[in-house]
């Protein structure tokens, strides 16, 4: 999305929670010299309230429009909700709810006084919980519900707010680069119960995820990637959507299985869905 803007001739004010991650090495050297980066750590509220100051002196240049403000942060961590110790809980929290909020909060009146639109990139995770990511959905659905009550009141001032649901990208992003360090969280805060219990649950979990959740370099969408027509519109469409969904036809399909469907059939559907290790007593 930052690459979208630049390439539009938009100065880019981006958020980085350090200079040595690959997105700030691409997006900050030198070759886009609109692009304004400036450091924050979703889970430290005076980085929040640093980050808030310092954005909000570049606009207070009369010159400077502000267009859009993006929140794009997440942190997902597959595991069951016994596994998850507090930290996993608290950073998914954090990053992916409270930190957003806070930010927002203190730019709210910007947004306002320049008409600039609000998009919020949220999950499908948002409108159906899955198994193994119950505090990742849970932090979703919150957001959805924010997003809905917030369209509300800034209805009248003029601000859209447009809610992204990006589908699964796995394989094109970050998003789960650290899920081996949170494996090796859980397993140190298991009491020994709960590895007798789920050891070898634990290691097939752990087994599946382990492959496709890996660092991966930051880079552009393919070319044609659905995903990148959905982020173009809701940046760049005149009057934008409430919602843009990127869903391709198994989505669509589950997720009005799952909305139609009564609770047995629904768990049995999710299941399938997620494709996920179950659990096996014995």
């Amino acid at each position: 999305m930052a690459k979208m803007c630049l390439e539009a001739n938009a100065a880019v004010i981006g958020t980085f929670i350090s200079t040595n991650s690959d997105g700030y090495a691409k997006l900050c050297n030198g070759a886009h010299k609109k692009m304004i980066p400036v450091v924050m750590d979703l889970c430290d509220e005076s980085s929040i309230n640093a980050a808030i100051q310092t954005i909000r002196a570049i606009l207070s240049d009369t010159t400077i429009h502000l267009y859009a403000l993006v929140n794009n942060s997440a942190v997902m961590c597959f595991g069951e909700a016994e596994w998850l110790p507090t930290t996993l809980i608290n950073e998914q929290l954090r990053v992916n709810l409270a930190g957003p909020l806070l930010f927002t909060g203190g730019l709210i009146d910007l947004l306002r006084r320049d008409r600039a639109r609000l998009i919020i990139v949220s999950s499908h995770c948002s409108q159906q919980a899955l198994p193994g990511l119950s505090v990742y959905s849970a932090t979703k659905a919150a957001l959805h519900g924010w997003a809905t009550a917030i369209r509300h009141e800034l209805d009248p001032h003029g601000v859209p707010v447009v809610e992204i649901m990006p589908g699964s990208f796995l394989l094109h992003s970050n998003i789960c680069a650290r899920q081996a360090s949170f494996f090796d969280a859980m397993w140190a805060g298991m009491s020994e119960e709960q590895r007798c219990t789920y050891g070898r649950y634990f290691q097939r979990y752990r087994n599946y995820l382990e492959p496709i959740c890996q660092p991966r370099p930051a880079q552009r969408f393919p070319a044609g990637d659905r995903l990148s027509a959905v982020l173009n519109g809701a940046l760049f469409d005149r009057t934008p959507k409430r919602m843009y969904k990127c869903e391709p036809w198994r989505y669509w399909l589950y997720y009005t299985a799952f909305a139609w469907t009564p609770y047995s059939v629904r768990s049995w559907l999710i299941r399938r869905f997620i494709a996920m290790p179950t659990y096996q007593e014995g």
